[in-house]
């Protein structure tokens, strides 16, 4: 995706870094506060810091695609969309 990053594991790996605009952030803190954290750079909300021990794995693929969907070129989500409609909601057990 040309160096557009959407999400970090610092090397704890147990702390997911998402990167998501004001909104989408306060309201996942606001699903899951015991799981998720706002994440500040400097005097910016840039997403949210995800304790991965504790939060629900669908929680934590909501916002990996969402924050996905906002870094990703146009034509790569409407490829994802339509392979979506075509074959079924994309299921990562699978």
């Amino acid at each position: 995706m040309r160096g557009k990053i959407f999400a970090t594991l610092p090397p704890d790996g147990h702390l997911l870094h998402v990167f998501l605009d004001d909104s989408e952030a306060r309201a996942a803190v606001a699903e899951d506060p015991s799981a998720v954290e706002e994440l500040w750079w400097g005097k910016h909300l840039s997403g949210v810091r995800i304790d991965l021990r504790s939060a629900r794995r669908r929680l934590v693929l909501e916002l990996l695609e969402e924050s996905w969907r906002r870094r990703a070129p146009k034509r790569l989500v409407e490829a994802f969309d339509a392979r979506e409609t075509r074959d079924g909601p994309w299921n990562p057990t699978h």
